[in-house]
């Protein structure tokens, strides 16, 4: 009886580890072939202005196949919107008033793209004589199609989605209403830290999207101004707020409080923004050494300044 349950316990476990080990390779497999998948595509967003019922805009995307098999591909037009404060932005199915998906075709809308190869789709944008005024956004999403095995099931290649953000801004009564919802630093209190960060927070509330161009002016604690630097160009969506960093990478040795003024420029009137903040600078991992041998310099000369003057005047030849 225990020979037999131990060929039992010895056959289980060895077929428990030969599934194991065809899971593992299926799954190695599967990653390979997901590896295999490399899709790139330029440019990454098209912005262009429009009249409602004008001819249509083309634009061309290139779609390139980087990896080692061939793709099929299909192409979706697709509404978007916003996501967050990065520039990130989701796919959507609901209808607003800065829809974009209805108004574009592709061709060609399906294709094969061999390894290597780079295909050119036209992008055309189509405003019709009602289109609302105003930012409209969308994309087209480029999707690999995974190939159908003789059975009809898919294969294991793992599909992959690529995307350009696409802006369109149509002619009309627009709103144009940028704000600043913050500036500040990263932080209030900075030591030997590079780069200083500033974090600027700008929202959009008007009716179609910008692209604020600005300046960051450093003074001093005396007023006196160390430097200017230009503040990086994002896209601005309506109803949404953009985070934009820019750094300070080279203060060289900075001391004391600083104020940074903050100037943006946005829209067809250039509406002007200004906002200020402060922030301070001690760099102590160097000011606590050079001040402990300055005092230290300081004690000797004072402690010791009969001698050093008897030394003085014997080496000046007074004595």
């Amino acid at each position: 009886m225990t020979t037999r349950l131990s060929f039992r316990w010895v056959l289980t476990i060895s077929v428990l580890f030969v599934a194991l080990l065809s899971l593992v390779a299926i799954q190695n497999a599967r990653a390979q072939e997901a590896e295999s998948v490399t899709l790139s595509l330029s440019p990454q967003i098209i912005n262009v202005s429009a009249n409602p019922g004008e001819e249509p805009i083309t634009n061309v995307v290139r779609l390139t196949n980087g990896g080692a098999l061939p793709l099929e591909i299909e192409t979706i037009p697709k509404n978007i919107l916003p996501s967050g404060e990065e520039g990130a932005v989701d796919l959507t199915e609901d209808q607003t008033s800065y829809s974009l998906a209805e108004w574009i075709t592709v061709s060609p809308d399906k294709t094969s793209i061999a390894p290597g190869q780079t295909v050119d789709f036209d992008v055309t944008i189509a405003v019709p004589s009602n289109g609302e005024p105003g930012g409209h956004f969308g994309t087209v999403v480029f999707k690999t199609v995974p190939p159908e095995t003789d059975a009809g099931a898919a294969a294991a290649l793992v599909s992959q989605e690529i995307a350009p953000v696409i802006l369109v801004s149509v002619a009309g009564d627009i709103e144009e209403n940028l704000n600043i919802a913050s500036f500040e630093p990263s932080k209030s209190f900075w030591s030997n830290e590079k780069p200083i960060t500033f974090i600027t927070r700008v929202g959009n509330e008007g009716s179609v999207h910008l692209k604020p161009t600005g300046t960051i002016t450093i003074k001093n604690m005396f007023g006196g101004e160390v430097t200017t630097i230009p503040l990086e160009e994002k896209n601005v969506l309506p109803e949404s707020i953009r985070r934009i960093e820019t750094e300070w990478s080279d203060p060289g040795f900075a001391v004391g409080r600083y104020t940074a003024d903050l100037s943006l420029v946005y829209g067809e009137e250039d509406n002007i923004l200004t906002a200020s903040t402060t922030f301070t600078v001690f760099p102590w991992q160097t000011l606590i050494p050079v001040g402990l041998v300055a005092i230290a310099v300081l004690y000797i000369l004072v402690k010791f300044r009969s001698r050093i003057g008897s030394a003085v005047r014997v080496l000046a030849g007074k004595n």
